[in-house]
């Protein structure tokens, strides 16, 4: 394994300083990119500012823009995610609520750590594997190609189990908590009260206690699974990669043994000299030596031990770096990466606006320049080119608003439950209506977005309602029975009497 890490010291080099550059691009993934598409169109005659200036096409949806304009500005807005305050701080509650505030997704300077950690560590254990792959009659080659293969794999596994292992345990441990809580408190109502949205009105269940705020946007099922896996693997690769390093050692001490034993002699020099020694003088210096050899043999032994219980010890830590990554990054709500993303990581709208503002100005100037170019151009004469980035952004929340308008128009054919908290007949007539129309879902929707007395009342009606109609399908279906039977009854005696 030294000789092929010295064969190819220059690639191990230049695979760590990719490694290196890697994990610093991600980890400035945002900036980096932004940084480059904005030189990209600010370069003179080839840039992408200088290409857009010769196209004068309007654009298809509102003739008032040109399609060179809209071009520009779709490239920044993928930069710029800007949003009302309102709602920014409808996504700040729904991650309060679900206590992902101050949480993060994991940071790609992290992911690219993780797996540098795993392939330095796994480079000796995969050459072991790559070489009992190969053979006996493995050119170095293939050993080698399937060393990185193993690598590969073993890094996408463990990667993949050790940080889904500890955001498993992070929102299992949450909903365990609320649950505890819960049942502290007498189990007061259902665990949790509605299925919190992050559309929805997130002053929906204020009233309510936080741990039920809390699973109504996480959910209430927890499970250890990936921890229980990623226990097994840690516990499992680490004895067997320590067994298969002993006896590797024990393979190379028995082969030193055997070229000792075939050179006897090596140790007197009289032998040398083709002069023999006294039988006692042979026998002592024989002992001599055999002690000397054995006692390197146990220091070595116990040396390679040592050493292969702290790369024991290195990947289990490597792995349990991978659990706290998982653990402390990440979201447990179920629309919490959304939210994160539309409040752009910031915990006030004021530094929302202070990040994006600059962003803004630069798609503005850049916008600026496109439409003087444009202008400066004879055959644009008359064109008029007074849009502004923030109009553009104003369109794209126009569009929004309209969509939104229309979702909310198809669903005003659904009745709001808070209109009638109290009147449970009339909740009961809006789900008659509803299930007669073919509409379960939206009675099932109406009927889960009821306070909990209300629902109660409601459910219950409902089974009473369901009792009475199946006792009386009942009762129909025996009368029906007996009015075949004695139908039968009648027919059998009309054939007795005429026979």
């Amino acid at each position: 394994m030294s000789q092929w890490i010295n064969d190819n010291l220059a690639a191990l080099n230049s695979a760590l300083a990719l490694a290196v550059l890697l994990m610093v691009y991600l980890g400035n993934k945002f900036r980096i990119d932004f940084a480059l598409m904005n030189l990209w169109y600010s370069v003179p005659l080839i840039g992408k500012i200088a290409r857009l200036s010769r196209d004068t096409t309007r654009f298809a949806k509102d003739k008032s823009w040109t399609l060179s304009e809209r071009t520009l500005c779709d490239a920044y807005k993928q930069f710029i995610h800007f949003t009302t305050e309102e709602e920014f701080n409808k996504r700040l509650t729904y991650l309060s609520k679900a206590h992902d505030l101050g949480r993060s997704p994991t940071p790609g300077w992290m992911m690219g750590l993780l797996c540098v950690l795993v392939l330095a560590e796994g480079l000796g254990f995969s050459y072991m594997l790559g070489t009992w792959m190969a053979g006996e009659g493995g050119s170095e080659n293939a050993r080698q190609l399937l060393m990185w293969a193993i690598v590969f794999v073993l890094c996408v596994i463990f990667v993949f189990v050790m940080h889904s292992a500890g955001h498993q345990l992070y929102r299992s441990n949450l909903i365990a908590k609320a649950d505890s809580e819960w049942r502290g408190e007498g189990q007061p109502g259902k665990f949790a009260s509605h299925n919190i949205k992050l559309n929805d009105p997130q002053e929906k269940d204020d009233a309510e206690p936080e741990y039920k705020q809390c699973v109504n946007r996480v959910g209430t099922s927890r499970s250890y699974f990936m921890v229980g896996v990623a226990a097994v693997i840690i516990v499992f690769v680490s004895v067997v990669s320590t067994v298969m390093r002993v006896k590797h050692l024990e393979a190379e001490r028995t082969a030193q043994t055997a070229l000792v034993s075939e050179a006897p002699g090596a140790g007197n020099p009289f032998d040398k000299l083709g002069q023999s020694l006294p039988d006692e003088l042979r026998q002592a210096q024989q002992k001599a030596d055999d002690k000397a050899m054995a006692d390197g043999h146990a220091a070595y032994a116990d040396e390679g031990l040592a050493a292969f219980l702290m790369l024991a010890f290195i990947f289990a830590i490597t792995q349990l770096v991978g659990i706290a990554g998982g653990y402390k990054w990440g979201f447990a709500g179920k629309e919490s990466k959304a939210a994160y993303r539309g409040t752009g990581g910031f915990s006030t709208y004021d530094d929302y606006l202070a990040f994006f503002t600059p962003l803004m100005q630069v798609a503005q100037s850049k916008l600026q320049t496109l439409q003087q170019k444009m202008s400066e151009r004879r055959a644009n004469d008359g064109l008029r080119l007074e849009h502004t980035f923030d109009d553009y952004l104003m369109d794209a929340r126009v569009s929004r608003a309209r969509v939104t308008a229309a979702g909310s128009a198809a669903q005003a054919s659904i009745p709001s439950a808070a209109e009638n908290f109290t009147d449970t007949a009339s909740v009961l007539a809006r789900i008659d209506a509803m299930t007669a129309a073919g509409r379960k879902a939206d009675a099932v929707a109406l009927l889960q977005s009821l306070p909990d007395p209300v629902r109660n009342d409601v459910t219950a009606s409902l089974a009473e309602r369901k009792a009475a109609q199946e006792a009386a399908r009942r009762a129909e279906e025996q009368a029906r029975k007996e009015e075949e039977e004695r139908n039968k009854e009648a027919e059998r005696a009309r054939l007795e009497a005429l026979l």
